[in-house]
């Protein structure tokens, strides 16, 4: 059942699943998806309670006047943590969504029990930042069609666009109904990402999984995430580009059931 929960100027639509009263784990998807996005990896939280939500500009959720920030998203998920009731809980982002748990991690760090980061990066790159730009500026004035092809081939490898994978089916189907206006306001805030001199602050057990053909996020980049932030463990999903669970997503679901409960309070 879809529920809604207000979050200061707007409301924020989210999935709520599994026990009450178990560790919870909030999923937070990448750019230009919903709450769908985790549907694949609910098996991982057999057990958990397993809170998806959509993110500002996203899915059901609202759409303020943009720019948006990274803090601001971030404090997004603090008000959904306030109105659940939840001081703490496990967070697994994918791309945007691990943007947005690197920056929970270091301005709420008691907020968390652990942390996932799956196919994501502390900082983009200034050509990246001029691209991400352009991109914005292309969608404001012709829609999503015209950059559509190109973020597919990024996102999935060739066998998986060419055998019509459901998780490659989902997101050219959601990519497509992407408000443009939700897109230039989230593209300001990932383009303002830099946690590189502050990942070494975050404290709580981190998985780093990620791909090491992902076009987005170069094979060096995963590993100085991981080589970064204290004690995180890094496995690799491949073959596969950006989205990388939704290739693999059982070899994901067992990465990340593991790691949920190995850091999961023992009653």
């Amino acid at each position: 059942m879809l529920r809604f929960a207000p979050v200061g100027d707007i409301e924020i639509a989210y999935a709520d699943d599994g026990p009450r009263a178990a560790p919870a784990v909030l999923m937070g998807h990448c750019f230009c998806a919903d709450r769908r996005f985790w549907d694949p990896h609910l098996a991982a939280c057999e057990g958990f309670r397993a809170i998806r939500f959509d993110t500002r500009g996203h899915g059901q959720s609202g759409r303020s006047d943009g720019p948006y920030s990274l803090t601001q998203l971030a404090a997004d998920v603090v008000s959904l943590m306030d109105h659940l009731q939840l001081p703490e809980t496990h967070y697994v982002g994918v791309s945007m969504g691990g943007m947005v748990g690197q920056t929970l991690a270091i301005e709420h760090p008691n907020r968390l029990l652990s942390l996932t980061l799956l196919n994501t990066t502390p900082k983009y790159s200034e050509a990246q930042r001029d691209l991400w730009r352009e991109r914005a500026n292309a969608v404001l004035a012709e829609g999503i069609e015209p950059i559509h092809s190109d973020l597919m081939r990024r996102w999935f490898t060739d066998e998986a666009l060419a055998t019509d994978l459901a998780g490659a089916q989902y997101i050219a189907e959601v990519v497509r109904e992407f408000d443009r206006r939700s897109f230039a306001s989230v593209t300001a805030a990932m383009c303002e990402l830099d946690t590189v001199d502050c990942l070494t602050a975050i404290t709580v057990p981190t998985l780093v999984v990620a791909a090491p053909d992902d076009p987005g996020v170069p094979r060096e980049v995963s590993e100085m995430l991981a080589d970064r932030i204290p004690d995180a463990s890094l496995h690799w999903l491949q073959p596969a580009r950006h989205l990388a669970s939704l290739e693999h997503p059982d070899v994901f679901n067992k990465l990340l059931r593991a790691h949920l409960t190995a850091c999961s309070p023992r009653s």
